[in-house]
């Protein structure tokens, strides 16, 4: 009983430090950052393209005083717990009609964000400059952006 009883909890031992193992090895290779899209709309008053990090509620609440000065009624900012998390949001230009498709990795100094090319273009005649919103862990790295 004893020999059974030894051999089990060195099994048990050995599954549990193999599983961290293979854990621990995937996120250290990993330097993407984990991002979530909150928000698409068709309108945001912006007329060039722009991208920028909102870290409290104060610049939250004056992006969306902005995008809701020709919206009756106004859209209604998202709940963001600014101690843990961040926006990151992207306003197309006049001649945009797609909403964007982004790709983030964090680099040593710097947040990267790249615009990944829309695969389905669509022709628009009406006049929009839509806006994403990207909820983003907190980061006090600043924002690059690659073309």
């Amino acid at each position: 009983m004893y020999k059974f009883v030894t051999f089990f909890i060195l099994f048990f031992i050995v599954q549990l430090n193999s599983c961290k193992s293979s854990v621990t090895s995937s996120l250290q290779n990993s330097n993407e950052m984990s991002m979530q899209n909150i928000l698409n709309e068709n309108y945001s008053g912006f007329e060039e393209e722009d991208y920028f990090l909102i870290r409290n509620q104060e610049a939250l609440n004056t992006f969306y005083g902005k995008i809701n000065r020709t919206r009756k009624p106004g859209l209604v900012p998202p709940v963001v717990d600014f101690s843990q998390n961040m926006l990151l949001v992207w306003c197309g230009d006049s001649d945009t009609s797609n909403f964007v498709d982004l790709e983030i990795k964090e680099g040593a100094d710097s947040l990267i964000v790249h615009k990944l090319e829309s695969k389905t273009k669509k022709q628009n005649n009406f006049i929009v400059s839509p806006f994403s919103i990207f909820k983003l862990p907190l980061s006090v790295k600043s924002l690059k952006i690659q073309q």
